[in-house]
């Protein structure tokens, strides 16, 4: 990284941190302004920022450029985007990772390059926060349909429940290892434990 790239990175990192809440736990550190102490306190705290992520996603090019990373995907992943292919079913990313990492994954998995199943259409925090169902009113827009012709797949209880209040259809995926879901959410939205559920007949 050059000197010029180290201060905007610093400087989007400061930014993240500034944006937070007052009585967030890393506002009430007493951090030095190094990219290394800002990134610890902000993963530390499990923080989903602009600025990090920026920063991740160039880190992970690097990776995935010398083959040392490659993309993780569930079994169900690819037949399920087959599917979709098959059947004229849009399938769009929204990560709280930047879309500069989100191509980088899609584009070295563990199966190649499945970059072609999404049209271009991926969504980060730069669309706004995950928890916030404002957030997927401005995809619905971005998109050009309507909420409520969306089906939002996530295994985050508060993800659901933001994309439900924007009028979308949410569906919890469930995944071996993740924390147990909730009295409420289990009664309130469907439940699937293989993405291939999600796929109907094709006409």
């Amino acid at each position: 990284m050059t000197d010029e790239e180290k201060k905007t990175t610093l400087g989007e990192l400061i930014a993240d941190v500034e944006a937070l809440d007052a009585n967030h736990v890393v506002k009430q550190m007493n951090l030095q302004h190094t990219i290394i102490d800002i990134v610890k306190a902000l993963m530390g705290s499990d923080v989903k920022a602009t600025g990090l992520k920026s920063l991740q996603g160039k880190m992970w090019k690097s990776g995935y450029a010398s083959g040392e990373l490659v993309g993780h995907i569930y079994s169900d992943f690819l037949p399920m985007l087959d599917w979709c292919k098959a059947n004229d079913v849009k399938v769009c990313i929204y990560s709280s990772g930047s879309i500069a990492a989100q191509k980088l994954l899609f584009k070295h998995t563990e199966k190649g390059d499945i970059t072609e199943y999404f049209g271009g259409r991926h969504f980060d925090t730069t669309s706004g926060s995950k928890k916030e169902a404002a957030s997927y009113q401005t995809i619905a827009l971005a998109l050009g349909v309507k909420p409520e012709e969306v089906v939002f797949v996530s295994d985050l209880e508060a993800e659901i429940y933001a994309a439900r209040d924007a009028g979308m259809r949410a569906v919890v995926s469930v995944r071996p290892g993740n924390a147990p879901l909730s009295v409420e959410t289990k009664k309130e939205f469907p439940i699937v434990r293989s993405l291939l559920q999600l796929c109907g007949n094709a006409n």
